[in-house]
């Protein structure tokens, strides 16, 4: 994306006009994704983490195709869409090993971070979100939309920001950006007598794009 430019007061010269995205936003996910989509959603855009579709609420692309195992039976790590055929790809995926909805102010934070609805053993979890993150990298071209937090469980610290990046650069994929999403803390806390870590009042959305020119990254610049 360019930038407008206006006349500067030297003779022959032009200088950039209007803001850049802060590497730093608060909003909901959906004030999110009308902020970068200038950046990143300007193509053809799949989403294979839907949902109840509340990341469109206020910027819906334009061709736009959506999938979620609980709408239309696609698996996020076997999408039958073919090689390289949407400009960007985003993925939400579930992270967060175990813990019911059922807590006070749970259900709006799940809602507000993308967590997991179901209870997943570590494994099995790291599984998941590195076989989608794969398809994911197949299917897009140019961008690849990843959301995701690091959190703590059962005395363990998970890092799943950096287990995406290190993932995508296996895959050929480089990370392009990061932006740090603070949404407000989270619930919990008044049962924690003994604070061991900072709280966590924040995720992450990681772009990545192909580290390969065949993916159409001379494109990009």
């Amino acid at each position: 994306m360019k930038r407008d430019v206006q006349t500067s007061l030297l003779e022959g010269m032009e200088r950039p006009i209007g803001a850049i995205l802060p590497s730093v936003f608060v909003g909901s996910n959906a004030d999110l994704m009308a902020a970068v989509a200038p950046l990143y959603l300007s193509g053809s855009v799949l989403d294979v983490t839907y949902g109840r579709g509340r990341w469109w609420d206020r910027f819906r692309p334009d061709p736009f195709v959506f999938h979620d195992l609980a709408l239309d039976g696609v698996d996020f790590a076997a999408l039958p869409e073919a090689d390289r055929s949407f400009d960007t790809v985003t993925f939400d995926p579930p992270y967060v090993h175990s813990g019911g909805r059922g807590t006070n102010g749970c259900e709006d934070f799940h809602d507000r971070y993308g967590l997991g609805y179901r209870r997943w053993p570590g494994n099995r979890l790291y599984d998941l979100i590195l076989g989608g993150l794969l398809d994911c990298c197949r299917v897009g071209s140019k961008w690849v939309l990843v959301k995701c937090m690091e959190y703590a469980q059962g005395g363990e610290f998970h890092d799943i920001p950096t287990l995406v990046t290190n993932a995508a650069r296996e895959a050929g994929w480089i990370k392009h950006d990061q932006i740090v999403h603070f949404t407000g803390t989270g619930p919990g806390g008044w049962n924690i007598y003994t604070v061991k870590r900072a709280r966590r009042a924040h995720s992450y959305l990681i772009v990545l794009s192909p580290d390969n020119p065949h993916y159409g990254r001379e494109e990009m610049t």
